[in-house]
């Protein structure tokens, strides 16, 4: 089952300098052949273009986004659907290539707020504890 809620984002890595300017977003440190890579062999599942765009859908998640990619560097990746946070952390943690997502800025669409990815992730359903789950980890 899905959760209730659809979600719309664009994730930048960390913030440099002032962390209450929206303007301090550094890239992801991933190039897109890399993060390409890891969720290709991490999940199978997920459809991945050369131009950027994927999808990933399963029983209880669906995102579809793009990843736009400069100077070697994933420049932030746009992300909608439905997710738990627990999946929306697996994939976060396979498309960047490190665990260190906390401090991720997250613009929050349409509303265009802004929010570390720890906050925006605990805004989202838990992720169930049953046996079932469709989890890539």
């Amino acid at each position: 089952m899905f959760p209730d809620e659809t979600f719309h984002i664009h994730l930048y890595g960390p913030r440099s300098g002032n962390p209450a300017s929206s303007q301090a977003t550094t890239p992801i440190p991933s190039s897109f052949e890399a993060a390409e890579e890891r969720l290709i062999r991490s999940l199978p599942m997920a459809l991945i273009e050369p131009d950027g765009s994927f999808a990933w859908a399963g029983p209880d998640h669906q995102i579809v986004g793009m990843i736009y990619d400069a100077a070697a560097m994933i420049q932030y990746v746009e992300i909608r659907g439905r997710l738990n946070r627990g999946q929306l952390r697996d994939f976060v943690e396979i498309l960047s290539g490190t665990t260190k997502i906390d401090d991720f800025a997250t613009m929050v669409l349409p509303a265009r707020q802004w929010k570390d990815f720890q906050s925006f992730a605990n805004s989202l359903p838990e992720s169930p504890s049953s046996a079932g789950s469709d989890s890539p980890i």
